[in-house]
Order: structure tokens, then C-alpha cells, then sequence
């Protein structure tokens, strides 16, 4: 069966997302413990921001194209629908987790 795939598919923009989550707070807490400059903090969080953005955005590209091809009806398509919706709420989330470590100061 590919609905074990399917589910997956669809759970794997929040799962960058939580994956982006844990390694931007835990850059933040390695500079706060180890006093490293701020510098450091947003040159790490870029590397795995970056990366992140990048693989939502394949896999609602991905989604987008596949809702829209003519040979998918029915629940794939609802899937896929689905998928191209959770990426962009998944590209809002890491925003919103990125502001503030990157516009207040981490270490206070």
C-alpha cells in the first residue's frame, strides 16, 4: 500500500520545520553558553535556515505540480493539494521561529 508514503509526504514540511526548530534554538544556546559573538549565532542559523527554506519549498513545488497534473484525481490529488498548502504554513512557521532569534538578543 502507499498510504504508509503518503502520510509521510504529507507530514514532511512540519517535519523540516521541527527539525529547523530544534537546531536554530540550540545554535542559540551553544552561543549563550559558550559566549560565542552573535555573529557566530546568525551565521549558524542562516546555514540551517537556508537549507530548510529550500527543501518547503521543493516539496510544495513538488505538491503544486503534482495537484495540477491531469492523470491524478481523488485522494492523491487531495494529498498533494494538502502537502502544497502545509509547505507554505511550514515557510510561516520557520519565519516566525527565525524573527526572534534573530531580532532579540539571545543571551539576556
Amino acid at each position: 500500500s502507499r498510504r504508509p508514503r503518503r502520510l509521510l509526504w504529507i507530514a514532511s514540511p512540519f517535519a523540516v520545520w521541527a527539525l529547523h526548530f530544534v537546531l536554530v534554538y540550540s545554535i542559540q544556546g551553544l552561543v549563550c553558553a559558550r559566549g560565542w559573538p552573535l555573529v557566530a549565532a546568525w551565521g549558524g542559523m542562516a546555514v540551517v535556515t537556508l537549507p530548510a527554506f529550500a527543501a518547503v519549498a521543493w516539496l510544495g513545488l513538488r505538491a503544486w505540480r503534482r495537484a495540477q497534473a491531469a492523470d491524478v484525481a481523488g485522494e492523491k490529488r487531495f494529498a498533494a493539494r494538502l502537502v502544497a498548502m502545509l509547505s507554505l504554513l511550514a515557510v510561516l512557521a520557520m519565519v516566525f521561529t527565525i524573527l526572534p532569534a534573530l531580532l532579540l538578543n539571545p543571551c539576556e
